[in-house]
């Protein structure tokens, strides 16, 4: 049965990284790949970030709260109480933009009306297009 076996894989990646990916790790490791590009990601996620978070600022209701990540690749943000960002996902992803809903984040799955937000793969351009939408969708939720 292969939708059986495909399970079986998908447990067996789950359970651990895969040994290929393991050792490609250890190597750039090994040879200074990542130490050697360190300097380069930081200044790449802090302009990023930076632009997130100017975009965050122009953009989303001014109730809304918002880290300032000083390590990493996700902002997380407090909304209005009113606004379930699970619910939101949908209006969000039809206006080309996604986010993880904060309550994943939360042991009894509180934090109905917060989100993570990833500044690292979108472009500087994308990344305001994508919070000027979601924005959007955060004020047209706000006024329902």
């Amino acid at each position: 049965d292969v939708i059986r076996e495909l399970e079986l894989y998908k447990q067996n990646i789950d359970l651990h990284t895969p040994s290929l990916s393991q050792f490609i790790a250890m190597e750039a490791i090994r040879r200074g790949v990542i130490q050697n590009n360190l300097p380069k990601i930081r200044r790449i996620y802090k302009e990023k970030r930076n632009v997130m978070l100017e975009a965050i600022q122009e953009y989303f209701p001014k109730d809304a709260r918002w880290s300032k990540p000083i390590g990493g690749m996700f902002v997380f943000a407090w909304l209005p109480k009113k606004i379930d960002t699970t619910k939101m996902l949908e209006k969000a992803l039809q206006k080309g933009v996604a986010y993880v809903p904060g309550s994943s984040f939360y042991a009894d799955y509180s934090g109905k009306n917060t989100m993570r937000l990833n500044f690292s793969y979108p472009s500087k351009e994308q990344l305001v297009e994508g919070i000027k939408r979601l924005g959007e969708t955060i004020k047209q939720e706000l006024n329902v």
